[in-house]
Order: C-alpha cells, then structure tokens, then sequence
C-alpha cells in the first residue's frame, strides 16, 4: 500500500528551508554557515547540497518561498473584476503579507545584506517585487483591453501603485510604529492611492 502525504525528499527541504529562513533573518546572511544551517534542519550537509547546489540558492528558494507562503501576488484573486473592485483587494493581500513577522524579518534582512552581498537584493528582487509587479501589470493590460483603465505601460503603471502603498505602510511597520501612533490609518491612506491611481488612468 502507497504510504501517504508528502515524499521524505520533500520533508527534508522543507526542513532546511525553515532552518535556513530562521537563521538568515536572525544571523544575517554572511554569517550563517551551510553547517548551522544542517545542524538547525537536523540534516546532513550533504543532504543540503543534494537540494541546493549553494547558499545562494538556499537563499533564492527561502525568499521564495516567504513570498508564496504570503500570496502577494494575489494570482489567486478575480482577474475578471473592475479596478474599483480589484485594486483594493489586491492592495489589502500586499499590506497584509508583508507586514506581518516572517515578511518582515525577511524584508529587514534584504536591506542589510544586500549592499555587501548584491545576490540577497537580487533573489529578493527576482522571487519578490518582480513577480508582484508583473502579476499587478498583467491585469492592468487585461483592464485596460476591456476599456475600463487606459494604461500605456502597465509594468511602470504597477510599480507606481505599489511602491505607492508600500512607502507608507510598510516602512511603518519596519520602525515598529503602531497604527494608533500614525498621522492617518492605513486603510485611508491605501484609498487615496487607489482613487489618485483610478484617476490617473481613467479612460477618457
């Protein structure tokens, strides 16, 4: 009989991913060793290299998988609806994913690794903001095939909307400030980015 749930290879990379994603964002980068990383995972070094041919990737495949444990790209959301509809929730899964604990410490590691060590801003960009923005791009084109936005560049038009909200509640979130303590809530804050962006490329 076919035993059930996931294959022990899978276990075992999961494992070393977990252990990888704890000691990177509370060691840093540089100073974890693949060594830390097995001892951490319970694993042989060898069994890391049989699944990541190299810190780097280790990295990469961390980062990744932070990013699709939070969704961010809402791939899974209603491509189908209005901007007035999908916009909002589109923003709401980005705000949400990233401010919580483990984006966060991941986000923290990336902005003090990354000038010493270009590949940690690389496997961000690359596993991270890159696929977000051109989740958030492709449906823009979609909309604005169907007359609802009129978008010449819907890559920049994404990146516009998302740095937009991102500069504001994440970097609150990055100092620690409680929402009580900030000059507006964050949920008027993310509407009067969406109504400037709606405005900015409304159909004439």
């Amino acid at each position: 009989m076919a035993g059930r749930g996931r294959p022990r290879s899978d276990e075992k990379r999961q494992q070393i991913l977990n252990a990888a994603a704890e000691l990177f964002t509370r060691e840093g980068y540089e100073r974890t060793s693949l060594e830390q990383v097995a001892e951490e995972a319970g694993v042989s070094k060898q069994t890391i290299y049989n699944n990541f041919p190299s810190k780097e990737a280790l990295l990469r495949a961390g980062i990744l998988r932070r990013c699709e444990e939070a969704l961010i790209a809402g791939e899974d959301l209603d491509f189908t609806l209005p901007p007035q509809a999908f916009l909002p929730l589109f923003a709401d899964r980005f705000i949400s994913s990233l401010t919580e604990e483990k984006p966060l410490a991941m986000y923290r590691l990336v902005m003090t690794e990354s000038k010493r060590h270009p590949e940690v801003g690389i496997a961000f960009y690359d596993s991270g903001p890159k696929p977000v923005m051109e989740s958030l791009a492709r449906y823009l084109a979609e909309a604005t095939a169907r007359r609802e936005l009129a978008v010449e560049e819907p890559l920049m038009a994404a990146a516009q909307y998302l740095f937009s909200i991102n500069g504001f509640t994440v970097d609150m979130a990055l100092v620690g400030l409680s929402e009580a303590a900030r000059p507006f809530p964050t949920s008027s804050y993310v509407d009067h980015c969406t109504r400037c962006f709606l405005r900015a490329y409304a159909v004439a």
